[in-house]
This record gives C-alpha cells, structure tokens and sequence, in this order.
C-alpha cells in the first residue's frame, strides 16, 4: 500500500473541508428552490413569450442571440437583442433580457450587473426588480426579497408600455408578495393576494394549488380540496388532489389523516406513475418498505420499461438490502436511458456498497461519469469520493471530498456519506455533528440512507 495514503496530510487535507462545511453551513439542506441545477434550456417562450405573441410571428434576431450566447459570443448576442428591440419596441429591454440569459446559463453575478444597469437606464421598467426579487426569494433572502417586490409595487402600477407584460407583472408581483407571507407563515393576507391572482389568471395550476395549501393552513380542508381538484381540471397531469392533501397533513403531523388521502388518491389514480411514486415515496417515510414494493411491483407489471417504475424499485431495494435486486432495476433503467444521472449515481452508490472489490471496481467507473458530466455538484463529487474511500484511496477521496463540500448545497444522502467517510478518518465527533444536523434538517423529505443514519449515529451515541 502506497504510505502517503496513511499520511496525515492527506486525511488532513479531506477532513478540514469537512469542518470548514460544519462551521460554515455548507453541510446544509438547502430549500428545493435553491437546489443545484443543470443549465435551463433556452427557448423564444422563456425568453420573451411574456412580452410578445409567439403565434405565427418570428424573431430571427432572438434566435440568432442565442446562438451567439451559446457560443460565448455576448457581445454578438447583445448585438442582435438591439436589432430586436429596434424592430419590436415592446421587447424587455436588452440588458434584462440579456439577463435572462445568463440566468438561464446559472451565472447570476453578471445576470445582476446587467438588472443594475437596467433599473438606471429604465426606471420605469420593473422587470429588473422582479427579476432579482426571485432570485433572493428562490436562494433564501426572504427579507431583500420582500423589499424588492414593495419596490416593484408602484413601478408595476405605473407601467403601460405593453399590455402582455403589464399582466405578467402584476401575476408575478402578487405571486411573490404572497411567497414571502407564505414563507413567514401569514397564511390570511397570503390568502387575499393568491385569491386576487387567481381572479387575474384562472387558469394558473400553480395559483390553484398554491391557494389551496392557505386554505387548508387556516383550518379550510375542504375549500382547499376544491382549489386542488380544479388545477387538476384545468392540467390532468398535474398532482391528483389528494396527493396534495395528503402532503399538508403529513406537514401538519396528522399522519392517520394523511395515510387516508393518499390511499384514496391510489385507489382512484393507481395507473398514474406519478400518483403511484408519491404514495411509494410517502410509504417509504413511514418505513412500510413492504407496501412501498407492492406499488412499485405494480408499477412494473403495468409499465415493465418505466424508468420511473424502474428507479423506485432500485431505491426500495436497497432500502431493503436486497442489492442485487437494486442493481438489477438500475441496470435496467440505464438500459433503457443510457444517460439517466440519478440511476448512474445511485448504482455507483449500491455497487460500493458491495464487498466484491470488482463491484467497486465498477462503482468507480460509474462515480466517475457523473462527476466529469457535474464537475461542479455536489453529489456527483461525494458519491465519487465515497467509491474512492471504499477502494481504499484516501489520498484521491480526500481531494474529490473536499471539491464535493465545498459546492454546498449536500442533500440528506450525500451528508450521509461524508460521516461515512469521517468515521474510516476515525473522526467521530466530526461524524455525529454531521448525523445530527442531517436527521435534523431532513426533516419527513426523502433520504434513502435513513435507517442507515439513525443506526450510526446510535452507534456513537452510545457510551
């Protein structure tokens, strides 16, 4: 064995990205919003479907700055938003949408440069606030969230350039002051904002289901079943209502209740893999890990080449401990979708698991994949570096720990992973603390490693 895998430098250099993440928050489940994404998919209807009719009408110069974006050409793309602009007057102006963009391209520093410089040039114009109000909103800064959208108020008031965004502003004003009360829990003034965009676009699935969760939190269950159940009218695809039902009360902590209306959404909604999933999904919580098999089974008789079927049946395997089961359904999955992330991740993840060296052999090669394709993920780094520790490479996990922390943002499973790997560092303060705040944070979401957590951090619990 190579002796600067024992080396203190390296168990140092792995473990003080850790303690960096403890003291910091990095080691931290950050809300959905906030979550780490790929790049967004950049499309005429994202970029300027707002402000413009899109029916039968063409925007050569639009398409023509994507492509330079694309190509890294911003000042060629700014170039062709002007040309836009000059030949449709009520396009945003370019520098917003310009933003647009690089927010669509996950750089936010020059998405914000660019909405300073907009709300100089056009005061008049709010879509710049707006703009960055969801931005702090969506990363957690409830109260510069709050401060812009009262900024926006008057200036949306005010603005009459152009009807089509003039409406979208004013769904997009109400739909973030109402977040913000939501967030800090003032469900009735949440209630008279939502009923007022509901009023101004009927049609909104997410007005529907957001104004049904404020009823049913001011004691409204039953108003609330009926906003749910016409979202579901107006898209069939979206959460059968007593899906949604069965959420709020899980949240609420009125599990019998909430048991209740997930077995009849599955009883009336049993062919749809979504229904199925979340009532699965919501089994496994509760660790009735043999009813959560019985509905992915079915899934699978139904849909023998769903992938959603195929995944669940992977993950309830592994909760199992069958993993050879699990294996099985992610190698079908890949299969089928050679280049489905979560499946290429969590087979690395049961390979590890393995005592077979080969099997983690194999883990390595499947690690690696996601991290070249997300060098800058979380996940992807830490299950590499877990696959590494398994392979006793210490030297090389600790490099890939440290890059993988650093990133922030670790979901429930992945923090479950690096007090794995504290304890092979026979760092178990470190290790608990990490246990203890992610049993903490994960709160009823979904974490995989669960009973796994709970049974280590009794471990070091114990005198």
């Amino acid at each position: 064995m190579d002796p600067r895998r024992q080396s203190p430098v390296f168990r140092r250099s792995a473990s003080l990205a850790v303690v960096a993440a403890l003291c910091f928050g990095a080691v931290r489940l950050p809300p959905a919003a906030a979550q780490e994404q790929p790049q967004e998919e950049v499309d005429l209807e994202s970029l300027i479907g707002s402000a413009v009719s899109l029916a039968n009408q063409k925007y050569p110069e639009i398409e023509d700055a994507i492509k330079r974006f694309r190509n890294g050409d911003i000042d060629g793309a700014r170039e062709y938003l002007e040309l836009a602009r000059q030949k449709t007057p009520k396009l945003p102006p370019t520098e917003v949408t310009l933003a647009k963009l690089f927010f669509m391209a996950r750089n936010g520093n020059a998405a914000r440069q660019l909405l300073e410089q907009a709300a100089v040039t056009y005061p008049d114009d709010p879509e710049s606030y707006l703009l960055v109000a969801d931005r702090a909103f969506a990363e957690g800064r409830t109260m510069e969230a709050d401060a812009l959208f009262e900024k926006s108020v008057g200036i949306v008031a005010k603005y009459d350039e152009n009807e089509k965004r003039k409406r979208n502003f004013d769904i997009r004003l109400l739909a973030g002051q109402a977040a913000v009360l939501e967030r800090r829990q003032n469900w009735n003034e949440a209630l008279d904002l939502l009923r007022k965009w509901t009023e101004l676009d009927p049609e909104s699935v997410t007005a529907r289901q957001r104004l049904g969760a404020a009823l049913f939190r001011t004691d409204k269950a039953s108003e609330a079943f009926e906003e749910f159940s016409k979202a579901r009218q107006i898209n069939a695809q979206s959460a059968h209502p007593y899906v949604l039902l069965g959420q709020l009360y899980t949240q609420q902590g009125d599990l019998e209740k909430a048991r209740k209306a997930f077995e009849q959404a599955y009883a009336e909604d049993k062919e749809s893999d979504q229904t199925a999933q979340v009532f699965a999904e919501w089994l496994l919580r509760q660790n009735e890990l043999d009813k959560a098999q019985q509905v992915a089974t079915a899934m699978r008789q139904r849909a023998p080449e769903s992938v959603t079927a195929l995944l669940l049946d992977g993950v309830i395997s592994r909760m199992r401990g069958d993993l050879k089961a699990a294996e099985d359904a992610l190698m079908k999955v890949l299969s089928i979708d050679p280049s489905n992330v979560a499946a290429t991740n969590f087979l690395a993840l049961v390979l590890a698991d393995s005592d077979k060296v080969a099997d983690q052999e194999k883990a390595l090669s499947y690690a690696q994949i996601n991290a070249q394709r997300f060098p800058n993920q979380s996940q992807p780094n830490i299950t590499l570096a877990w696959v590494l520790y398994r392979l006793n490479r210490p030297a090389d996990g600790g490099k890939i720990l440290q890059r993988g922390v650093q990133a922030g943002n670790l979901n429930a499973d992945s923090a479950y992973l690096v007090a794995r790997i504290l304890m092979q560092q026979e760092q178990k303060e470190n290790a608990q603390k990490v246990l203890e705040q992610v049993l903490q944070q994960a709160g009823d979401g979904m974490f995989i490693y669960r009973r796994d957590a709970e049974e280590l951090l009794k471990q070091l619990q114990a005198p």
